[in-house]
């Protein structure tokens, strides 16, 4: 059972709220600034580089917050996860084609974890299973029929011509995970698995699962704010009683590691995060008003056309006249410190990503263990490959 780890990180993280529950975008300075001096004072301290090399080394950065906010270090330790191990798959060549090499490695990964977790007796159902790259896998390394659901028609198709093509026993079925039809696919000697499913999506799986008794589950879940309430509804008995109370932008937090990016990806970021905080900051003076406008995405390419650019391609979309005498680099450099002050803010939050994030997959563990299941959770994939690297197990006990 699951619920002794719950409980110490449920309570940890009730006890830290006031340093991970804010916006950091939002943030015009540390909300702490007044209550926690010395923690203010050493993030004043802190260069940018030096706040992105902590980013780099949670084991450096819990031990630094550690001084400043205890609970950090025992919330470290208590979302410290397995590794879960699986022997390697060898794949006919080609099968990876169109497959880049992180997500083949979370493929390949995650198919021999299901394959050495519990062969299914019947078949191997594929929860949101876009083309079918891990069924795939699972046909030919198993030798087990795959049934593929997935909303996208045409994903369907083109998925169903490459398992014709390559003669993979796989039948995909077009259809909405979240419907009550989507029910009908599973049966109790199966095997359900998913790669990344998001919100309500794993969860209807794990539900579903659960009421037709499905011999196993193995998923990976991910963008826990994709659901259709508004705040976060516990699933097992335990999360029910919780004092935690999340905002789909709280169920967004563990979303907001970038550890598998590069340095050209990081400075992309880097300058539109600068461009935007610089153009909010340029708005609110123009027209008075200190409600953040949200600016729509951007290609990466309009970022080099420089801050003036950007700044005229956001007042069109946001039908705002701005004046002649604009002064592009006071805005652009009002946007540089408000950027340093978001980083820093990120920087304490930081801590408490992947324990919330463990809390939120240990809820669904518990809930499958509150149905009969024996449940485990642990990592199938490197850090490197994915920051979603948790995956949830569970068989018939």
């Amino acid at each position: 059972m699951h619920s002794q780890q719950f409980l110490n990180i449920d309570r940890l993280l009730s006890q830290t709220v006031f340093f991970w529950q804010f916006s950091a975008f939002h943030s015009s300075d540390y909300p702490w600034r007044t209550t926690h001096e010395s923690l203010s004072h050493w993030l004043d301290g802190l260069t940018l580089v030096e706040v992105q090399e902590l980013k780099r080394v949670p084991e450096k950065l819990t031990q630094a917050l550690s001084v400043f906010i205890p609970e950090v270090h025992d919330l470290y330790e208590l979302s410290q996860l397995e590794q879960l191990q699986a022997a390697k798959l060898v794949m006919p060549k080609g099968l990876d084609s169109g497959i880049n090499g992180r997500k083949w490695q979370q493929i390949t990964n995650l198919s021999a974890l299901g394959i050495q977790y519990s062969q299914p007796q019947d078949q191997w159902l594929e929860w949101c299973g876009g083309k079918g790259y891990l069924g795939r896998v699972l046909n030919v390394a198993s030798g087990k029929p795959v049934t593929t659901l997935e909303w996208q028609d045409a994903l369907c198709h083109s998925g169903q011509e490459y398992a014709d093509k390559h003669q993979l026993d796989m039948t995909f079925i077009q259809g909405d995970a979240l419907a009550t039809s989507a029910s009908e696919l599973i049966r109790a000697n199966q095997h359900a698995i998913a790669l990344h499913a998001c919100g309500d999506l794993h969860v209807s799986l794990i539900q579903k699962g659960i009421d037709k008794s499905i011999d196993a589950i193995t998923l990976s879940p991910c963008c826990f704010h994709l659901t259709q309430s508004s705040v976060y509804e516990g699933l097992s008995a335990l999360s029910k009683q919780t004092q935690i109370r999340l905002s789909k932008d709280d169920l967004r937090l563990p979303l907001q590691e970038t550890v598998t990016a590069g340095k050209r990806t990081q400075h992309h970021r880097e300058q539109e995060m600068q461009y935007r905080l610089g153009f909010n900051a340029l708005q609110q003076f123009v027209t008075g008003n200190d409600n953040y406008v949200p600016v729509p995405s951007i290609k990466k390419s309009l970022l080099s056309d420089g801050f003036e650019a950007f700044c005229q391609w956001a007042s069109e979309h946001k039908n705002l006249q701005l004046p002649d005498d604009i002064d592009f680099f006071y805005w652009l450099n009002k946007g540089k410190e408000a950027f340093v002050v978001m980083e820093k803010c990120d920087l304490v939050q930081q801590v408490f990503k992947r324990p919330l994030e463990v809390w939120l997959c240990l809820d669904r563990a518990l809930l499958l263990e509150e149905a009969g299941y024996e449940a485990r959770i642990g990592e199938f994939c490197l850090k490197e490959d994915t920051p979603r690297n948790i995956v949830i197990q569970a068989k018939k006990a």
